[in-house]
């Protein structure tokens, strides 16, 4: 298919797009399908992950202080984690303060 446009000068210009059917838009197909469905899978588990106990450190916890972690020495990662994981347990313990506050 062919598209003429005209430019900011007054030009025509023209563009050739090409429409494919073969062996690599099936391919594409299929991984952008096989992407999304990982995607929705995965958003289940973000959302349960956050439901379980926040004393126990869930996989989004983990990656998360590994990712945080990344290329640091020993003593760093250690301390880092030890804060990470205070201030999530803060932030449990303000989320459980405001939950019991709330009338029913």
């Amino acid at each position: 298919m062919i598209k003429i446009f005209r430019n900011n000068n007054g030009q025509y210009r023209s563009i050739v797009l090409k429409i494919s059917t073969g062996a690599g838009d099936k391919a594409m197909r299929k991984f952008v399908i096989v992407f999304l469905v990982l995607i929705l899978m995965l958003g289940g588990t973000f959302a349960t992950a956050y439901a379980i106990d926040c004393t126990k450190d869930n996989l989004v916890d983990q990656f998360g202080d590994w990712f945080g972690n990344l290329g640091k020495k020993e003593k760093t990662k250690e301390k880092n984690i030890a804060i990470r994981k205070a201030n999530r347990l803060a932030d449990c313990a303000e989320k459980k303060a405001h939950e019991a506050a709330k009338p029913v």
